[in-house]
């Protein structure tokens, strides 16, 4: 059950889900609701033929935007991977157990959760790591670098995302919510605790 709170507190869908997590509303997969989207919002001068749908994603920069959000991306592929986030679209299951993943990335890094493989090894030390951000975030205790400086106070860190949920204590969001009572949290490691405590004791 866990596995889908974090998107679902963090992307905000504006239609009903059902079981599996697919959007009801257009009950197509990713790809072919950002076709859709575009169609819907085409000139109907301009025809729906497949370049004039893509154009309709395109900035004057030649990224693809995102028709829910707006979010900008440079490929299609990572706009059809972005959409999934608001579909809840899940393609990807494991063969080890009854995850399943937005992405083929995800699933590929999760894998590695029953293989026990670390391929990203540390330089500096003879620590190895499972990710590419694992790896980095421990890069950083090497250099001591702080590249993100939050613009409320005078605090620096290492890693956006960890810059991110600071900047949640200055604006008093609680985006994590448990899907049990509702209780909010600033952070997700928070609301897991939560509902392993209080909802989940075995």
């Amino acid at each position: 059950m866990l596995e889908n709170i974090n998107e679902e507190a963090q992307h905000k869908s504006i239609t009903e889900r059902d079981s599996k997590g697919i959007n009801k509303r257009s009950n197509v997969s990713a790809e072919n609701a950002i076709s859709l989207a575009s169609i819907s919002d085409a000139d109907p001068i301009a025809g729906s033929s497949r370049m004039n749908v893509e154009s309709q994603l395109r900035t004057e920069h030649g990224n693809f935007i995102c028709p829910e959000c707006g979010k900008s991306v440079k490929w299609k592929s990572h706009l059809v991977e972005h959409y999934r986030t608001h579909t809840g679209e899940k393609p990807f299951p494991c063969d080890k157990c009854d995850k399943r993943f937005s992405t083929k990335y995800a699933l590929t890094t999760h894998l590695r959760t029953h293989t026990g493989e670390k391929p990203y090894s540390c330089d500096q030390c003879d620590k190895r790591f499972s990710t590419k951000s694992d790896l980095k975030r421990h890069s950083l205790t090497h250099t001591g670098e702080k590249p993100y400086s939050c613009d409320q106070c005078d605090k620096r860190f290492s890693m956006k995302s960890d810059l991110n949920r600071h900047s949640l204590t200055h604006t008093g969001e609680k985006p994590y919510e448990c899907p049990i009572c509702k209780k909010a949290f600033s952070d997700s490691s928070n609301r897991d605790k939560h509902y392993k405590n209080v909802h989940n004791k075995k």
